[in-house]
């Protein structure tokens, strides 16, 4: 029997965020009150200075905030989201793989998440094959980082090799913003019961979201071994044409498709090990789906 393990299976609504955005307390250009004006209609909003908790203050309208923190040795990244203020009790952002994993978890055991951090960025801070295998404890990678460019910030085909061996583990979009024009380039929408920072972690955590630079989904849905994606519907989107890919284990095509489609579907055959789905549309903006696994 074929069991497809399907995150969005839950009712709730969708908030968007990002949880990797600095401020002048590291290396960004502005002050905390302005990174909120920046994300003013944001539902949620995580503030990740280098190597240190920059502590929500002041006014702003955005639902719900998160503190973060990137530990950021000189070889490679880690975004750590809701991390307890103990964290920063003898604290170190050397690399290794022993004190990146003891800080995850850390992290982890106060309900936080832990993702690695922009892994494609070839000219620093990227992370090696061997050693996201190594770390045997987050919940997911970025695959989508705003700060940089495509051909150095994109990182699905080390999703996918993390993926088919066996790692389940997220995908995350965040702008990594440090100045204007950063902000708002990608970002992740969020299943969940309500904008709370309990409600958000625990949806993050099961998978309930996926990242858009743009567009997006209304739904994804499961039905007699059918997984069927309904794509963002309206009277604007409905006349453009979409660019659909869906992809399994080793990377492997499983599906393509172009049109002005509203919905996608997909037979399942039990040997794909995963299922997950990239839709482009018109113009470039994106929308990727956390995946579905097959058992």
């Amino acid at each position: 029997m074929t069991v497809i393990t399907n995150p969005y299976d839950r009712e709730g609504i969708w908030l968007r965020g990002s949880f990797h955005n600095h401020t002048t307390n590291s290396d960004g250009h502005h002050p905390l009150s302005t990174v909120y004006r920046m994300y003013h209609d944001y539902d949620f909003l995580g503030i990740s200075d280098h190597d240190l908790i920059t502590e929500h203050e002041g006014e702003h309208t955005i639902g719900t905030v998160f503190e973060a923190i990137e530990v950021s040795s000189s070889q490679t990244h880690m975004l750590l989201v809701h991390p307890p203020r103990a964290l920063m009790d003898g604290y170190s952002n050397e690399f290794s793989i022993t004190n990146y994993q003891r800080l995850s978890d850390i992290c982890i055991e106060n309900g936080g998440l832990s993702i690695l951090a922009h892994p494609n960025r070839f000219f620093s801070h990227y992370w090696r094959h061997e050693d996201m295998l190594s770390m045997q404890r987050y919940n997911g990678i970025e695959v989508v980082n705003g700060d940089g460019n495509p051909e150095y910030d994109i990182a699905f085909d080390k999703w996918d090799y993390l993926l088919s061996a066996g790692r389940r583990v997220w995908g995350f979009g965040n702008d990594d913003s440090h100045v204007y024009g950063q902000e708002k380039r990608a970002w992740n929408m969020v299943l969940t019961e309500e904008n709370t920072t309990g409600a958000i972690l625990t949806s993050i955590r099961e998978g309930s979201f996926y990242v858009s630079t743009g567009y997006g989904f209304d739904g994804i849905w499961v039905e007699n071994g059918q997984i069927i994606y309904d794509l963002r519907s309206s009277p604007f989107y409905d006349k453009m044409y979409k660019y659909v890919t869906l992809i399994g284990k080793d990377g492997r095509i499983l599906h393509e498709e172009t049109g002005r489609m509203k919905q996608v579907k997909y037979t399942v055959k039990g040997d794909e090990g995963y299922i997950r789905i990239a839709v482009y549309l018109e113009g470039g903006f994106g929308a990727f789906a956390q995946p579905l696994f097959v058992e």
